[in-house]
């Protein structure tokens, strides 16, 4: 990978300090009881999530509810992460009754260049405390109040855009709620079955245009790209799983929707620029590491 991070853990909340020089790309899935703000740290070079161009002065709020494919070169980032639930009830104990739906789906926040400065000033003090490396993974600890100060500071950023959203993010609310209400409605739907557009925009109550809009707002993607890339994510995942080992890619590629092994080979690459064969490989050699270790 192009890429190197620096990083800072705690038991409810992390910090990683991404930079990349030579372009990368990598596809995260994170975990749903965790929610992110990601924001730069460099003005300069290319950060591409799904796709989608992160302009200067804009942070990204990431919810934990569907895969990131990240494309860089030249750029620094920082994404902290923290413990939905944790930051639910810091929410909740600020501003009372206050309703935490208002923050499901991934959103972009504008004019973020206080909270930028404000993560660089973390960052910094965080680097110059020498806290002690942890044994048991590359990185630092956090003490329980940088966490507690951590959690803090994104719920004073999350507050204040909670309070005052723009006519962008009011108009990103009603894009989530037609890309979530697909993702939903499709989530338990066997993923060789076709979907038919007209399918979806009988489930949005969206027209063709609109619907369009909405996925490429969100995913970076048309409603047809998106179904093709939520297939090959997944695809992914079963290949990454050790239990998985022994699979017939022909046979993974008829679970997932792909007529033929060649196309889905054709389209993995095309995306996680590796073969599915290669990731099986991968997914082998980490479970024997793992093995010898234990």
């Amino acid at each position: 990978m192009n890429f190197r991070t620096m990083e800072f853990w705690g038991r409810d909340t992390f910090i990683l300090k991404i930079a990349s020089s030579a372009y990368a790309s990598f596809t995260a899935r994170p975990h749903p009881g965790w929610i992110g703000l990601l924001t730069p740290m460099s003005w300069t070079g290319d950060f591409r999530l799904n796709a989608c161009r992160h302009e200067l002065n804009s942070a990204y709020y990431l919810d934990g509810t569907h895969d990131y494919t990240v494309a860089c070169q030249d750029s620094v980032r920082l994404l902290v992460g923290i413990r939905r639930h944790v930051m639910d009830s810091v929410l909740s104990e600020i501003s009372g009754d206050i309703d935490l739906d208002f923050l499901s789906g991934s959103r972009i926040f504008d004019d973020c260049s206080e909270c930028v400065f404000e993560m660089e000033e973390m960052i910094s003090s965080l680097q110059t405390d020498g806290i002690r490396h942890a044994a048991t993974f590359e990185g630092t600890n956090l003490s329980q109040d940088q966490e507690r100060a951590v959690v803090a500071k994104v719920a004073h950023v999350l507050l204040e855009k909670m309070e005052c959203p723009t006519s962008a993010w009011l108009g990103q609310i009603d894009d989530y709620h037609i890309t979530t209400t697909i993702r939903d409605a499709i989530r338990d739907r066997p993923l060789h079955e076709d979907l038919r557009l007209e399918e979806l925009y009988e489930i949005a109550g969206a027209g063709k245009n609109r619907l369009h809009k909405s996925f490429v707002n969100v995913y970076g993607a048309p409603p047809v790209r998106y179904l093709k890339l939520r297939r090959l994510w997944r695809a992914r995942q079963f290949l990454l799983d050790p239990k998985n080992s022994n699979c017939k890619i022909g046979d993974v590629a008829f679970q997932f929707g792909f007529p033929s092994s060649g196309r889905l080979a054709k389209s993995y690459q095309a995306v996680f620029e590796e073969l599915p064969r290669d990731t099986v490989k991968r997914a082998k050699g980490t479970a024997s590491r793992g093995a010898e270790v234990l």
